[in-house]
């Protein structure tokens, strides 16, 4: 079975990094995109089972992406978690509007981020204590 495959789009490459790090070393398989063009070209390539976006990028918001994406019948139905600086209740207004599940707010540890990506790819790890021996 092959791993996850997660689309993150930002136009900060520090943090564009850190989470791809993250994700990666969750065992997770991660392409990216700088901007909204490039998040919706490798969308439609490369056919993500989650993607992350930044609300705010060049060359297509967030919001334009999403909208963009839930017109192509492969990825219409693929779960989207926005990223974003701005003030929480307008954006959670937007974003529910739009159906994205789950909105990640900057700055956000790496744990929270693999804990919503988890969720959106249906993964779910138990938290029952591993067995001494």
């Amino acid at each position: 079975m092959r791993p996850k495959r997660v689309l993150i789009a930002d136009d900060d490459p520090a943090l564009l990094s850190a989470m791809r790090t993250r994700l990666e070393a969750e065992g997770f398989e991660v392409i990216v995109a700088l901007d909204g063009y490039q998040a919706l070209a490798v969308a439609r390539a490369e056919t993500p089972d989650v993607m992350v976006l930044d609300v705010n990028m060049p060359a297509g918001s967030g919001f334009s992406v999403q909208d963009r994406i839930r017109a192509i019948d492969e990825l219409s139905d693929t779960p989207v978690i926005f990223i974003t600086g701005e003030t929480p209740d307008q954006i959670r207004r937007d974003a529910i509007e739009h159906g994205v599940s789950s909105i990640l707010h900057k700055p956000f540890d790496g744990r929270e981020l693999t804990e919503r990506v988890r969720a959106a790819a249906g993964i779910w790890i138990s938290r029952r204590p591993c067995p001494t021996g």
